[in-house]
């Protein structure tokens, strides 16, 4: 957890941990939303496997109630947030997307989109060609 650059690694202690035995800890049930959610483990979002290979959004998608979530294929360069469905590479540049700690070189794919209500306006860096 502490290693994690992201600080996406949390412990999951789930409703009744403590009242639990060390064996039901063991044997606890995958967590039926999600395919790696087990009570007393370390784990991190893992995006809904279960849903994208049924063609279905994660639920942190779907349950937004501002539609800010969108979700998607990189590589085919379409995301949804369930309302609409937009090119990844338009929404990035319209938005001013970033990835966080990319400099990390883990090659982060989840983009953060700013505020639209920002207090200044965005200015595309120039992009530097001498590295």
């Amino acid at each position: 957890m502490v290693a994690c650059p992201y600080s996406a690694r949390v412990f999951n202690w789930g409703d009744d941990l403590n009242k639990m035995t060390h064996e039901e800890i063991e044997n606890a049930k995958h967590h039926t939303a999600c395919s790696s959610h087990v009570m007393g483990t370390v784990e991190k979002c893992d995006f809904c496997p279960m849903k994208s290979g049924n063609n279905e959004l994660p639920d942190c998608v779907t349950a937004c109630p501002n539609g800010v979530f969108y979700f998607g294929d990189e590589n085919e360069d379409v995301v949804s947030n369930g309302d609409e469905t937009v090119r990844l590479s338009q929404l990035i540049k319209d938005k001013a997307g970033y990835r966080f700690l990319e400099e990390l070189g883990t090659k982060p794919r989840v983009y953060y989109l700013p505020p639209a209500n920002r207090q200044f306006p965005f200015v595309e860096a120039p992009i530097d060609t001498t590295l």
